[in-house]
């Protein structure tokens, strides 16, 4: 009868339980919690709220402040209105009100808002705010790259650059340089810089380290890996092992190593001693693991230097040994697409997975058109259909499996209703499609977006997608 955070919290204790409950909860959950532990009781961790606001996208953000007023009952601008002040409480709750990205701006004119704003004694930081503060990563890029082609000046050098010997900067306060920073940086490196800000000096933040690493993709794990290496120096489970310990310091790294690693490392200690009384734990993790089974083979391989089958069959004995062996020895069939969800293999050309796309899109419009007043749910079979074009593309795709601006755009010019432009528009459909609000296009994400169109009636009442 308890919840699965209530039986860890009875379960657990200190910050082992910290990395367990913040998994347990969801995204928007686990960031609503985090915002309301940085600013009840006394004094307020500023850095924390950087972290996570600044980090996350405009649709997060969203997703955040409405966890937060369904956790805590209260409005979560309110409450960072009420804990903080000047020019940081002003540039956190621009930051939060920016939900929807603008699809036009005059970079140009902003650009020479943001060298008056800086140049010369003081800093006008409310026109910063205003210049920055509503922009998406992909356009405070654009605005970092106009800036360094009109004055010849790195944008983020001169904030990072203007800072004096004792500490101070051109800003009046840390929090809103730290601020500041954050912003200016893409979302990897935000998210590399934050973990470390967590574990360099004296200590660790571990409730910020902690927030920034639960709910990971396995690309961001990825990604996350390459870039704290690549900006610090050493790598990121290095940096969590001289930091941690314990069962705190393997639920970290768990976070932050490929899945089929875990599980590999999963199976081993659910066969450590069997006796076997973790029979029911073993079998479980062999079902999670099957679809990428030939990963934790090679996994448990490497780290023990025998097979999985034979490490089963050296623990157990009988039926329950042989069906162990059957899953540990299952055949996984790779194709792009696989990790993200779909079953079915996309056309090894374009034009067929259009085709194959066009022709399933088209029946459902017309099954829509003919009862229109009932939501047509599409069936699993038609969004696997559907999603060979998605897989085609998001192969494709810089950030495969999943579909970056780019991809979107071809897909999109591909089957037949593409954005109005290749530049503002086309961000502002990125960021409509961009359900799960993590910055890029996932599976479930053209799921919605395709459940949505072929209930519109500009699609439903409009001419069919060509089909040749």
């Amino acid at each position: 009868g308890r919840t699965l955070i209530d039986h860890i919290e009875c379960e657990t204790s200190f910050c082992y339980k910290k990395v367990l409950v913040s998994q347990a909860l969801s995204w928007p959950e686990s960031r609503a919690k985090a915002l309301n532990g940085a600013m009840v009781g006394l004094g307020t961790a500023e850095d924390q709220l950087v972290r996570v606001i600044v980090c996350s996208t405009m649709k997060e953000r969203r997703k955040i402040r409405d966890a937060y007023q369904g956790l805590y009952d209260r409005d979560l601008i309110e409450h960072v209105e009420s804990e903080t002040s000047g020019s940081f409480q002003r540039i956190m709750v621009a930051v939060l009100e920016s939900c929807d990205p603008h699809p036009d701006f005059d970079y140009e004119s902003d650009c020479n808002q943001l060298k008056e704003a800086m140049e010369g004694m003081g800093t006008d930081e409310d026109a910063l705010i205003r210049v920055l503060a509503g922009k998406t990563p992909q356009q405070i890029q654009i605005t970092k790259d106009k800036f360094e082609q009109m004055f010849d000046r790195n944008l983020y050098g001169w904030v990072n650059d203007e800072t004096w010997d004792w500490g101070a900067s051109i800003f009046f306060g840390k929090d809103f340089r730290m601020a500041m920073l954050y912003l200016l940086r893409e979302p990897n490196e935000q998210l590399a810089h934050g973990v470390h800000d967590c574990i360099a000096g004296w200590g660790t933040d571990d409730t910020g380290l902690i927030t920034l690493l639960v709910h990971l993709s396995e690309r961001r794990r990825r990604d996350l890996c390459i870039k704290y290496e690549e900006l610090f120096g050493r790598t990121l489970f290095d940096a969590i092992k001289g930091d941690t310990s314990g069962d705190y310091e393997g639920a970290l790294l768990a976070l932050v190593k490929p899945a089929p690693q875990v599980w590999a490392e999963a199976l081993t200690g659910s066969m450590k001693g069997l006796g076997t009384s973790d029979d029911e734990l073993l079998i479980n993790w062999m079902c999670i693991a099957k679809d990428r089974m030939d990963e934790v083979r090679f996994c448990f391989e490497v780290q023990h230097g025998r097979t999985l089958g034979e490490w089963i069959h050296g623990d157990c004995s009988g039926d329950y040994a042989d069906t162990l062996v059957r899953l540990a020895k299952r055949k996984c069939y790779k194709f792009p697409g696989a990790e993200a969800g779909l079953t079915i293999q996309a056309p090894p050309n374009q034009d067929d997975a259009v085709f194959k796309f066009n022709k399933v899109f088209n029946r459902l419009c017309h099954q829509k058109h003919g009862k229109p007043a009932d939501n047509l749910v599409i069936p699993e079979d038609d969004q696997q259909e559907m999603g060979s074009v998605f897989a085609y593309f998001a192969d494709r795709s810089s950030c495969a499996p999943e579909l970056d601006v780019r991809g979107l755009w071809d897909l999109t010019n591909a089957v037949g209703f593409p954005p109005g432009d290749d530049g503002p528009d086309l961000l502002l459909t990125f960021s409509e499609w961009d359900y799960s609000g993590t910055g890029t296009i996932s599976w479930n994400d053209f799921v919605r977006e395709m459940s949505t169109r072929v209930n519109d009636p500009g699609h439903f009442e409009a001419a069919p997608l060509p089909e040749s």
